[in-house]
This record gives structure tokens, C-alpha cells and sequence, in this order.
């Protein structure tokens, strides 16, 4: 399973970029983060989604105005398709997308 983020407003908008599948993926405004969004009210390091293989989690890193996940106000919470993360002014489409299974060859 491939995960996206979709980002809906500002300068970046309609642009989609793919999660890694382990590890943290970090969000803010410096440009040592995997996700850079130089955008008013966004923190150095605002948040980082975390991948354990299996799950992913969306987890605020003290940011000033704090990060909302379907309105809510979170310090750590588990993200599911199609779930709207507001970070500041910005908000951003969490997706997962199944991969295809390849197909068996016919004289299999």
C-alpha cells in the first residue's frame, strides 16, 4: 500500500507526494524536512507522519498553532484514507492507494 499527501491549499496546491512506507516523514517550513511548505504559521517542524510498516501515524512536534486532523486539535493520532490535515492555513489529503497485485502469467 502506497501513501500520499495531497496538498489543497497555497502555493504547493494539486501537488501529491508519496510517503515512505518506514521511518518519519517530517512537515515544516525548514528545508531539512521531507515535506517543505514555507507557508505563514507553519512551525520549523510542524509535524512528521510515522510508518511502522504497517500503520501511520500523524504526530504534532510542538508546533505553535498546533495540527487538526477532520477538525480536530491532535498530538498523535492514526491517519486513515482520505483523512484533511490542517497545518496553519494549509490543508493537506492524507491517501492510501493499493498497490496492484502483479497478475500470474496465463500458463502458470
Amino acid at each position: 500500500m502506497k501513501a500520499f499527501l495531497e496538498i489543497k491549499d497555497g502555493a504547493q496546491a494539486g501537488q501529491k507526494v508519496e510517503i515512505a512506507r518506514l521511518g518519519s516523514y517530517t512537515i515544516g517550513r525548514r528545508s531539512a524536512n521531507d515535506l517543505k511548505i514555507a507557508e505563514e504559521g507553519i512551525s520549523r517542524k510542524h509535524c512528521r507522519i510515522d510508518c511502522d510498516g504497517e500503520f501511520y501515524w500523524l504526530v504534532d512536534c510542538d508546533s505553535r498553532n498546533g495540527t487538526r486532523v477532520n477538525g480536530r486539535k491532535i498530538a498523535r493520532t492514526l491517519l486513515y484514507n482520505g483523512d484533511a490535515i490542517q497545518i496553519a492555513h494549509v490543508r493537506l489529503v492524507f491517501l492510501l492507494e493499493e498497490e496492484e497485485m502483479p497478475k500470474e502469467p496465463e500458463d502458470y
